[in-house]
């Protein structure tokens, strides 16, 4: 009677005890090969789908933006709110505030309830209950652009200035900020302030 556990299934046994580490690393090698080429082979994900116009809005919960030319400060903008417009280089804002600065250090303050900065131009529309100080004065207006070519202010609108002697309105307001001094186009009226006892 032979054995099961003959000669020939030590033999077996020593073939496949020698050559087992080599055939796992062989089928290792073959399965990386397949996935690797698999890998290469597969086409590339599809690009994301192309922005829509709301897409290219980008917001901001605050705004500062400030321009220098020249080696000098020309304007500061802060506002609460802003909306980046790519398609039209423009940036709507909320809650302005602007400084305007001249080459003696003169400041002119403006606010506002809303506006429009051109990106590529610099140039600035504000509307809404605008008011804007320059020294002692203070202007009222529903709107007031700003022409940075010129270093321009100009309120198209009614507009009212009211300073500590006297109270003065009237329509199409220019403000040089380089050559400092206002041109109110369209006069209405003018209100004098006295003080008690000249009259």
């Amino acid at each position: 009677m032979t054995s099961s556990r003959g000669p020939d299934a030590r033999g077996t046994r020593r073939f496949w005890r020698g050559r087992l580490p080599v055939l796992l690393v062989f089928t290792a090698l073959v399965a990386l090969a397949a996935g690797g080429l698999w890998w290469y082979l597969s086409p590339a994900p599809p690009p994301p789908p192309a922005q829509t116009a709301s897409g290219e809005k980008a917001k901001m919960e605050s705004l500062c933006l400030t321009q220098i030319e020249d080696g000098g400060q020309r304007w500061k903008l802060t506002a609460d709110k802003a909306e980046y417009l790519a398609n039209h280089d423009e940036i709507r804002i909320r809650d302005v505030y602007l400084e305007f600065y001249s080459q003696d250090q003169e400041t002119v303050y403006l606010w506002s309830n809303e506006g429009l900065v051109n990106t590529k131009t610099r140039d600035i529309v504000v509307k809404g209950d605008v008011k804007l100080k320059r020294g002692d004065i203070m202007i009222f207006t529903p709107e007031i652009r700003y022409f940075h070519q010129e270093r321009t202010l100009v309120a198209p609108d009614d507009v009212l200035l009211d300073g500590p002697q006297a109270q003065i309105s009237g329509k199409d307001l220019h403000i040089d900020l380089g050559k400092k001094h206002l041109i109110l186009k369209q006069h209405r009226l003018t209100k004098v302030k006295l003080e008690k006892g000249l009259l």
